[in-house]
C-alpha cells in the first residue's frame, strides 16, 4: 500500500437498535484500514447516500447482529490493489468507482473499504464528479427495474407509482418517456406535485382531499394502467388494489413508509383475481439465471452511467452531512424538512445542501 494511506480510519456504527431511527445509538468508530486480498481493491470512499433501505435496517435487525456497520452503496477512488487480473485490468489504481455488495462486515459509511473488483466495483464515468455518483445503484437500478417489470412482465403501457416525489420517483419520471411508458404519480402534498411538474410529469394525483381516489381510478382507466408500485403500504395498498382493473391488476409493494399493508378487500384477490406481490431489486437482477443477470447488469450499467451527469435522468439532488452530524440530519430528513433531496454522507465535509 502507498505511504499516503493511513493506518486507521473512521466509520459509522449502530451499537444499539432502539425502537426507531431517532433512538438508535450511532457512534463514530476508529478502526484499522483494511487490506485488499487478491481480486480486491482498496477504495477511498468519497461519499455515500443514506437510503430508506439503510436506516430501516438500523433498528429492525435482529439483536445479535449489533454492532452493525452502515451503508449499502457509495463511491470513491481505487487507491490500492491486492493483485489479480480483474483488479489490475478492470479497476486499476486511480479508477473512479461506485461500490456496493461489500463483504466481511463492511459498510460504505467508512473512509476506506475493500471491495471485490468483479462484483462490488462499478467503474463510473470520468466526466461526472465522483461525489455525484454516490447514489449510482439503489435508486437508478430500481427505476430501470420498475419500468422493465411494468413493460415486460405486466405488458402494461402505464402504471401507478406512490411516494413519487422521492429521488427514485423523480428518476422514473425522467426515464419513463424514453421507455414508452406513462406514469401516474401519487404524492401527498402540492409542493411535491410541483417538483414533478417541473420535471415534465403529465399525470399527478395528490392524496390531500376527499376525491383523490376517484381521480386516480379515472387516470388508471384512461391510461389502461394494470399495475402499481407502492413504497407507502399501510392503507394505500388496499386503495391501489381497489382502483386497478380485475384479472390484470397487480400491486407490487417495495416499501413500508406507512407500516404494514392493510385496507385490503379480500374480494379483490378472490373474485376479481387481482394480485399483491413483493418487489425487490435483487430479485429482478437475478431473474432468469446467470446469463440473463450478466446481460441485464451490463445493459443497466450503461444506461445508468449515461444518466448520472448534471442534467441526466439518474442525477440526484443531495443534502450533505458528516460523520458527526449524520444521525441528527437523518432525523430532520424524516421529519419532512428536505423534500426532494437525498442525504449524502461526505467523508470530508459538514452539512450543506447541493
Amino acid at each position: 500500500m502507498s505511504d499516503e494511506i493511513p493506518t486507521t480510519m473512521k466509520r459509522l456504527m449502530v451499537t444499539e437498535p432502539g425502537k426507531d431511527v431517532a433512538s438508535c445509538k450511532i457512534i463514530v468508530e476508529e478502526v484499522p484500514v483494511p487490506k485488499p486480498r487478491s481480486g480486491e481493491v482498496l477504495v477511498k470512499v468519497i461519499a455515500a447516500p443514506i437510503n430508506p433501505s439503510d436506516y430501516g435496517e438500523w433498528y429492525l435487525t435482529s439483536p445479535d447482529k449489533y454492532p452493525l456497520t452502515m451503508g449499502k452503496e457509495g463511491c470513491g477512488i481505487v487507491v490500492a490493489s491486492g493483485g489479480g487480473l480483474t483488479a489490475r485490468f478492470r479497476v486499476p489504481i486511480g479508477t473512479k468507482v461506485g461500490i456496493t455488495n461489500l463483504k466481511n462486515g463492511q459498510g460504505t459509511y467508512s473512509e476506506y473499504v475493500t471491495a471485490s473488483a468483479s462484483t462490488s466495483c462499478f467503474p463510473m464515468p470520468n466526466d461526472v464528479p465522483i461525489e455525484d455518483c454516490a447514489s449510482f445503484f439503489v435508486n437508478p437500478y430500481t427505476a430501470v427495474a420498475i419500468l422493465d417489470t411494468a413493460k415486460t412482465k405486466e405488458l402494461s403501457s402505464a402504471f401507478v407509482h406512490t411516494a413519487a416525489a422521492s429521488q427514485l420517483g423523480q428518476m422514473i419520471v425522467k426515464l419513463a418517456p424514453s421507455q414508452g411508458i406513462e406514469v401516474i404519480n401519487v404524492v401527498r402534498r402540492e409542493e411535491q406535485a410541483e417538483i414533478l411538474k417541473e420535471l415534465g410529469a403529465d399525470h399527478i394525483v395528490v392524496t390531500k382531499g376527499d376525491n383523490w381516489k376517484e381521480e386516480l381510478k379515472a387516470k388508471v382507466k384512461e391510461l389502461d394502467a394494470t399495475c402499481a408500485f407502492d413504497a407507502v403500504s399501510g392503507e394505500m395498498t388496499g386503495d391501489l388494489l381497489d382502483v386497478l382493473p380485475p384479472k390484470t391488476g397487480t400491486v407490487y409493494t417495495y416499501g413500508g413508509l406507512a407500516g404494514k399493508c392493510c385496507n385490503i378487500n379480500p374480494m379483490d384477490l378472490i373474485y376479481r383475481q387481482k394480485q399483491l406481490k413483493g418487489f425487490m431489486l435483487s430479485h429482478w437482477i437475478k431473474d432468469g439465471g446467470t446469463m440473463s443477470m450478466v446481460s441485464r447488469m451490463l445493459s443497466t450499467s450503461s444506461k445508468v452511467n449515461s444518466g448520472l451527469g448534471e442534467d441526466g435522468w439518474a442525477n440526484t439532488h443531495y443534502m450533505d452531512t458528516s460523520f458527526e452530524k449524520a444521525h441528527d440530519d437523518i432525523i430532520k430528513l424524516l421529519g419532512g424538512s428536505a423534500t426532494g433531496k437525498k442525504l449524502r454522507l461526505r467523508m470530508d465535509t459538514t452539512s450543506t445542501e447541493s
